[in-house]
């Protein structure tokens, strides 16, 4: 038989075991009233409360420094103290917040908007943690991928949800049933529990493994964190260029057809990548997405721009995973629910850091600039990973690593 190295049977076999399908759905569902809180809290400021898009954009940078913090905080509780217990204050927090959320002045939204980022239920790490656990070492890229997929339909979902119930009910109850549908979401993962250890192995002679106390953090994982953090410099710069190259050609009524080839494009990349029989470098692929990036400002038409975003978006989820996939493969399994926090940390600042300078350089130079900064700024991150990859000492290598991230 021919050799294949694209092989789609590996989701067939996940979704065949009930328990890793089981917490994809949950996984799922649980996203979707996180994707939609940004977009409520920005109609609700600005409509209800008659504040300005500079306001909002103030409680979006306050949640995401909160998220920034509480993101390995969280994955080190849950390392450290179990599922439960770490989820648990993130249920009675999202159900205390919300509501007063909808009954206090803008001045109090803003250490409220912190508190609800550093409280966020850290699904992105319970659900990579659960299944480095759930499923084999050799189907992690299949799983990882799956999971990406499933994040991007939930993000498709959740803003149109909630603009649809914020038009319908009003910002308060938006905000409220987002709440409420936080806390639900808390409270699955808590009847579920999916596992995030494995079970220790006793050693031959009947004693206990000793725990691996040693520091996790090396200039390998650092990189990665960086790549992390590149690719959502090069994602905010396709999603900020979009938005201002449609406005520049006075079509943004088409901007859901090009974020939908954005967006299909990406999840056809993560279904293939996770299909593939190999491992490919993060690095490597953050800098494809980088140089990809560079030249959408070339569309000069809605069906133009719309093209040259499907080879960026392809690459989106495949760059995503892959950092995941590496980190997993790299961290003690004891330590990987801090990495994974600092991963989402990683995610955060590298969007919340390059927001402002994306915006200076539409605003000087026009769309174009967005594309241009976003894919070069990654470009250049993969580039100086990849020259720190050469130093023999620094050069990463998974394939040392076992499961419980000890050397063979």
């Amino acid at each position: 038989m021919k050799y294949c190295p694209v092989a789609f049977s590996g989701y067939a076999q996940l979704w065949a075991d009930r328990s890793v399908r089981t917490l994809f759905v949950a996984a799922f569902f649980a996203r979707i009233p996180a994707m939609a809180a940004p977009l409520v809290f920005t109609l609700y400021v600005v409509g209800e409360l008659d504040g300005t898009y500079t306001q909002a954009g103030v409680l979006a940078a306050t949640t995401t420094l909160g998220i920034a913090i509480g993101a390995p905080w969280r994955g080190r509780a849950i390392d450290r103290i179990g599922l439960r217990r770490a989820v648990l204050p993130s249920i009675v927090a999202v159900v205390v917040l919300y509501p007063v959320a909808t009954v206090v002045d803008y001045v109090w939204l803003i250490p409220i908007s912190f508190l609800m980022g550093v409280f966020l239920i850290p699904i992105f790490s319970i659900v990579r943690l659960a299944l480095t656990v759930m499923v084999e070492e050799d189907q992690r890229r299949t799983a990882f991928s799956a999971d990406s997929v499933l994040a991007e339909g939930s993000f498709i979902i959740g803003p149109a949800v909630g603009a649809l119930i914020v038009t319908q009910a009003g910002g308060g109850p938006a905000l409220i049933t987002i709440g409420v549908c936080e806390a639900l979401a808390g409270a699955l993962f808590l009847w579920l529990d999916p596992p995030t250890r494995s079970a220790p192995k006793p050693r031959g002679d009947g004693a206990e493994e000793p725990v691996d106390s040693g520091r996790w953090v090396s200039v390998p994982v650092v990189f990665l964190f960086l790549i992390s953090a590149g690719t959502m410099v090069a994602l905010i710069g396709t999603d900020l260029g979009i938005v201002a190259q449609l406005r520049e050609l006075d079509a943004v009524g088409s901007v859901g057809i090009t974020y939908g080839l954005w967006g299909l494009s990406s999840l056809l990349g993560g279904l293939i990548y996770g299909a593939l029989n190999t491992s490919i470098r993060p690095t490597y692929l953050l800098l494809a997405l980088g140089l990809t990036t560079i030249p959408v400002g070339l569309g000069g038409e809605v069906w133009s721009l719309s093209l040259w975003v499907i080879p960026t978006g392809f690459l989106c989820a495949p760059t995503m995973t892959a950092a995941g996939e590496w980190i997993a493969k790299l961290v003690p399994e004891h330590r990987r629910g801090e990495a994974m926090g600092w991963q989402g940390t990683a995610f955060t600042l590298g969007g919340a850091a390059s927001s402002p300078i994306i915006g200076a350089a539409i605003d000087g130079v026009g769309a174009w600039g967005a594309f241009v900064v976003g894919g070069s700024v990654a470009t250049l991150i993969a580039c100086v990973a990849l020259f720190g990859q050469m130093i023999p000492r620094w050069r990463p290598s998974p394939e040392l690593a076992t499961i419980d991230g000890r050397p063979r």
